[in-house]
């Protein structure tokens, strides 16, 4: 058992139970979609660019972004040019849940969480960036923090064991992710306390805010570890 299993787990103590048990179950739902697409011969990454022998840079896969019509809930994966890439990504995921701005206007999209994958599919950094990068209606911290539990694509046709695995992820790395979205807001701040009289939220100077190192089954170690193993066997058994 690492250091970081143990400091995570102890971060993951803090949690009510019903929390952990809700990152478990999703851990087991993500390691069940990991398994139906390798049955394929796919993984996230390769799933998300269906096959295309070239990923254009920038363009999103699918086109169209994958919204559920009843949550509206709403994610598409992409690759940045060779330059902007973190080393050892591929591309990333965005995810956004849409929802009313202060002028009740239905049409405003809150971004979630950036989520990175290598070439085999592995999750491995979350992130979250500045206004301008996604176009979102801009919400604080605790507003988007609260609109991840409307994020659900249940009721998405396409690639079905992807939006399996997208909605996991978001779900068993919770705790982290509302760390991060709060961490954007700090970063935001500081940068306006830093060019006063700038819009800061178009500053191209400013693009990622937040973002961490993540690791899958370090993750599932803490949990379990978290839940002092009497209730928890592996969700890969």
């Amino acid at each position: 058992m690492t250091q970081d299993t143990q400091q995570g787990a102890q971060r993951l103590r803090e949690l009510p139970r019903s929390g952990l048990r809700a990152m478990y179950a999703a851990a087991a739902e993500a390691i069940a979609s990991l398994t139906a697409m390798a049955e394929r011969g796919t993984n996230p990454t390769t799933e998300a660019i269906n096959g295309a022998a070239v990923v254009e840079e920038w363009a999103h896969f699918p086109h169209s972004d994958v919204v559920d019509p009843a949550t509206h809930s709403r994610y598409y994966y992409h690759a940045h040019s060779a330059d902007e890439r973190v080393p050892g990504e591929h591309g990333h995921f965005h995810t956004f849940v849409r929802t009313a701005n202060s002028a009740g206007s239905a049409d405003a999209f809150a971004h979630l969480i950036g989520i990175s994958t290598d070439a085999s599919g592995g999750v491995f950094r979350l992130f979250t960036v500045n206004r301008w990068v996604t176009d979102e209606t801009w919400f604080d911290a605790e507003v988007v923090c609260r609109l991840l539990d409307r994020f659900d694509l249940t009721n998405t046709d396409s690639s079905p064991d992807l939006n399996r695995w997208v909605q996991a992820i978001v779900r068993m790395f919770r705790p982290q992710i509302e760390d991060l979205i709060r961490a954007r807001d700090v970063s935001v701040a500081a940068f306006r306390e830093a060019h006063p009289g700038e819009d800061v939220l178009e500053d191209r100077d400013l693009r990622v805010t937040s973002d961490m190192s993540v690791d899958f089954l370090e993750q599932i170690r803490a949990i379990e570890l978290a839940l002092s193993g009497d209730e928890a066997s592996s969700p890969a058994a």
